[in-house]
């Protein structure tokens, strides 16, 4: 990422979610959340690699415009040859890593992504519900998935580290 990036990114963006390759992989792994914010995901290049090991993983680069801002991925147990997580439903899809860096960060280009993952995650057969989990603490995104619509379960994952909630699909 360049300072020339941050400054082409505006508000009024179009996002979309873009297949990462080889020629993109660089640019992704570069991208980073606020140091305040680095125990809440991890990073892009660990996330990538997990995911070549998860059959259920399905993940993009979140571009803003021409110009990458972030990551997600999603764990969906309808793609061949995945299951549902640990004690979850054949419904549930996960949230399973979501970032967008530092710079573009207040935007507002969070919720259109999010906005996108759902409709992904609509899209998909008989999914139900959109997990997601986040570490409690100052700074946590917590705020952000409860505006969008997200609920608490009042389950734990991650051995009690993190919370889950949920989104009705």
């Amino acid at each position: 990422m360049t300072s020339q990036d941050s400054q082409r990114v505006s508000k009024d963006a179009v996002v979309s979610l873009v297949e990462i390759t080889g020629k993109s992989v660089r640019r992704i792994t570069a991208l980073k959340v606020a140091p305040s914010q680095t125990s809440f995901v991890s990073n892009n290049a660990t996330s990538i690699a997990e995911a070549y090991f998860e059959k259920g993983a399905w993940f993009r680069a979140i571009h803003a415009g021409e110009t990458p801002v972030g990551f997600v991925m999603l764990y969906d147990p309808s793609l061949p040859g995945a299951k549902p997580l640990d004690d979850g439903k054949a419904s549930d899809i996960w949230l399973w890593r979501y970032m967008i860096a530092e710079p573009f960060q207040r935007l507002g280009l969070g919720r259109k992504t999010l906005d996108l993952i759902v409709e992904h995650a609509r899209s998909r057969p008989g999914m139900t519900d959109l997990l997601a989990s986040y570490v409690p603490g100052p700074g946590c995104p917590r705020e952000f998935y409860l505006k969008y619509g997200f609920k608490e379960t009042g389950r734990t994952c991650a051995d009690g580290a993190e919370n889950e909630i949920a989104l009705r699909l």
